[in-house]
């Protein structure tokens, strides 16, 4: 059987497919913005409620990571029953989570609606870029993506960066952290209104709702059969496997820096948290992002992703060897290499795995299950980094994130590649189509 959605998959960019990307990046931008909020105003939150470093870390970042898994484990298996109906509840869920923040006086009240935020960004990750791939076309899918996925993350980050920098200095230090950390909910509230509007996609209308009939006239793709998926998990495990562990492996090196970066490394080499952030993020994160965008559909997602690990890893080890004995601008430029390295490669491809090498009919399933792998990987992190910075030092903390970036690259290296392969191939490769 030949590819049914062909004719979908050859168009080239539209307004469409422009509109749907933003509205996705929407929800990755809110988790870039709160959880780099989280970071940078970690002092005032920790003078605020009277904790420690392990306690702040456990209530700022373990609550949301906490929420994040929930939220796959659940919308990733809803996505099942139709992707446009639950891809708003997603946004609704980010934004009262985030406007919550304002109004709380207790760390337990803290702890309870980042973990509502948490939930709804949960259920972004799975369901925002599944969406964004089933909406793109074969050859720019690549792109589309990196915009909505990593890109927006670290405009995300940004975002929140200049918002503290605007208010930390100008407000008491009890309202700024409080401003900072609502403000998230304004780009998820914008796009609540703008997901319901979108039309569900053309992959879920032919393979798991079967309604050729719809996808004619919202689409005006004509398909004369219908294909039945049957899907073989022992044929897939060790792909979901491979790809689940590049994932929680990238969010053990890169969630380290973004918790701790504008605090802990910061300080480390006598410069401010807030300009810290903001020349990463400028200098180096989001570059890195803007170069994934316009090579990895012509490179492949292997290739950016195992050269951005090893170059993240390297790049560690050397920050850590040479510039924390070193001035401040020779640290910070081997620190943003690293960022720049990582963005390159697996800060904006290691998502797509879950999602391009599998069938529709399982699509939200196994996105959920990298992603849950991924706050795995966040939540090991938050747990464990503030034991190993108090316990062996910076220096080893450091040498220890390269050398577990380094085996990332290793792990790259087994997975498939689907640089411009229709999403249709892997119906074909991963289950069995009968015509």
């Amino acid at each position: 059987m030949k590819n049914p959605l062909k004719e979908w998959d050859e168009k080239g960019i539209s307004t469409f497919h422009i509109k749907t990307t933003l509205v996705a990046g929407a929800g990755t931008f809110v988790d870039g913005y709160d959880l780099t909020a989280g970071s940078l105003v970690f002092p005032l939150i920790e003078k605020s409620l009277g904790q420690g470093l392990e306690g702040s870390s456990e209530i700022l970042f373990l609550s949301i990571i906490l929420g994040n898994f929930l939220g796959a484990i659940i919308f990733g298996y809803l996505a099942r029953h139709g992707r446009k109906k639950f891809y708003g509840i997603d946004a609704m869920l980010m934004s009262l989570g985030a406007l919550a923040q304002a109004f709380i006086s207790t760390p337990l009240q803290l702890a309870v609606v980042r973990f509502l935020l948490g939930l709804g960004i949960g259920a972004d990750y799975v369901l925002s870029p599944l969406v964004n791939a089933e909406y793109a076309n074969r050859k720019d899918r690549g792109k589309l993506m990196a915009i909505s996925g990593g890109l927006m993350w670290n405009v995300g980050a940004l975002g929140s960066t200049l918002m503290t920098l605007a208010v930390a200095n100008s407000l008491p230090p009890e309202l700024a952290w409080r401003i900072v950390l609502a403000s998230g909910a304004i780009p998820a509230l914008i796009v609540i209104y703008a997901r319901r509007k979108f039309p569900e996609t053309p992959r879920y209308m032919l393979y798991i709702k079967k309604d050729p009939k719809e996808l004619q006239e919202k689409y005006g793709i004509k398909v004369d059969q219908t294909p039945n998926v049957k899907v073989e998990w022992s044929k897939i495990w060790l792909t979901l496997l491979l790809a689940a562990l590049t994932w929680y492996i990238f969010d053990i090196a890169a969630y380290a820096g973004v918790f701790f970066g504008p605090n802990v490394i910061a300080q480390s080499i006598g410069v401010n948290g807030i300009i810290f952030e903001l020349i990463v993020l400028l200098a180096f994160a989001i570059p890195g992002n803007v170069i994934s965008v316009f090579t990895n559909d012509k490179l492949g997602r292997k290739f950016v992703q195992a050269v951005g690990f090893t170059g993240m890893g390297i790049a560690t080890i050397l920050f850590a060897l040479y510039g924390l004995k070193s001035t401040a601008l020779v640290a910070l430029s081997l620190y943003g290499l690293s960022n720049i390295m990582s963005q390159i490669g697996p800060g904006t491809v290691v998502g797509f795995w879950g999602i391009e090498l599998f069938p529709t009919l399982i699509r939200g399933v196994t996105s959920a299950i990298t992603v849950m792998a991924g706050r795995t990987g966040v939540i090991t992190t938050t747990l464990l980094v503030p034991i190993i910075l108090q316990s062996q030092g910076l220096q080893f903390t450091m040498i220890l994130l390269g050398v577990i970036s380094l085996m990332g690259a290793l792990v790259t290296m087994f997975l498939k590649e689907p640089k411009h392969k229709s999403l249709d191939e892997f119906e074909y490769l991963e289950g069995e189509i009968k015509t």
